[in-house]
């Protein structure tokens, strides 16, 4: 992806972060930190910002590494290491801005591996690590099982049902009550239902949601275009480009992680990849990713992610190396 010059408000000096997206996105919080933007300038960041899911998840990165006082406290201390002046430059706040910029963005670029992991367990009420599974009882006597390395936010004050699901794959077994909605808000889609037994998953591409039993509705997150009822068996998929139709899936498929098994028909080789990752805690590397888009299919059982790969690797015609302290390499 090419950075043009039109995401980048203002002067950005002579510093380019290597990652396009955060590197437009560190430009436009310095532009609109002081709060003086005109609306020509708030206009262009809101079309930025609706133009891509990717650009509002790096903005809200940045502002929350930029909000952080320890952030703060070091810029100032470093704006002031030269030496105590009479009469602070009047440029001083810009150079404190650009100064921050660049913190955050060493910050950024340290950091930024750990980072989500560090802001998913800040925000998450339950969440599994890599191979783990947990079964939970929610508030209001419904019923969630987490599936492996998977995160929710939970939201029930004042009669409220809501989850937010921040990664990975959750089932819900909801008691009913008309009077108060259930209600599931993922990556690109929202839930809503009374009663009923459904699964969502999300991995930052794409959610899917499949309904056991009952009736569930199923919306975009932004509320665009109209909402979807699915029926018992069906799955739909959200995007940033909105819903796709419902599909009838078998539920011992759909749900077969339940059971501790992956089963899948015809799927990227990449995408099951990225799914075993969930249930490996070691790390996982693709080399050739030229066979990404390579179509298997197979059942495997969850607690051998090792020769899950093993017997993938053979189907895609791809190599497989285990090295000491977990890391598989396929190449």
């Amino acid at each position: 992806m090419e950075q043009r010059d039109a995401d980048r408000p203002g002067d950005a000096g002579n510093f380019r972060h290597p990652d396009p997206v955060t590197d437009a996105a560190l430009s436009w919080f310095v532009a609109l930190q002081d709060g003086t933007a005109d609306p020509e300038t708030l206009a262009a960041y809101r079309e930025w910002r609706r133009s891509d899911p990717r650009h509002g998840a790096a903005f809200d990165l940045v502002a929350e590494v930029g909000a952080m006082p320890e952030l703060r406290a070091a810029t100032v201390a470093g704006a002031r290491a030269s030496g105590p002046r009479p009469r602070p430059p009047a440029n001083m706040p810009h150079r404190l801005r650009w100064m921050s910029l660049a913190a955050a963005s060493v910050f950024l670029l340290a950091g930024l591996p750990l980072l989500p992991a560090a802001m998913l367990r800040w925000n998450a009420d339950y969440l599994t690590e890599a191979g783990d599974r947990r079964e939970l009882s929610l508030p209001d006597g419904s019923t969630m099982v987490l599936d492996a390395a998977s995160a929710v936010a939970l939201d029930f004050g004042d009669g409220r049902r809501n989850v937010r699901l921040l990664r990975g794959e959750a089932f819900f077994d909801v008691v009913p009550d008309r009077a108060r909605p259930f209600r599931v808000a993922a990556g690109f889609s929202t839930v809503e239902v009374t009663g009923t037994a459904f699964a969502v998953q999300s991995n930052g591409a794409e959610d899917e949601i499949f309904l056991e039993e009952g009736r569930i509705t199923v919306g975009r997150l932004d509320d665009a275009g109209p909402a979807l009822t699915l029926a018992p068996g069906e799955r739909v998929t959200a995007t940033a480009q909105g819903l796709s139709a419902a599909v009838r899936v078998r539920p011992d498929v759909a749900l077969a992680w339940r059971e501790g098994r992956y089963v899948f028909h015809e799927q990227p080789f990449g995408k099951v990849i990225d799914n075993l990752r969930r249930y490996y805690a070691g790390t996982i590397l693709v080399l050739d990713h030229g066979i990404d888009g390579e179509l298997v299919s197979g059942s495997y059982r969850l607690d051998d992610p090792v020769g899950a790969l093993r017997s993938l690797a053979g189907i895609a015609g791809a190599s497989v190396t285990v090295l000491p302290g977990g890391i598989v390499i396929l190449a």
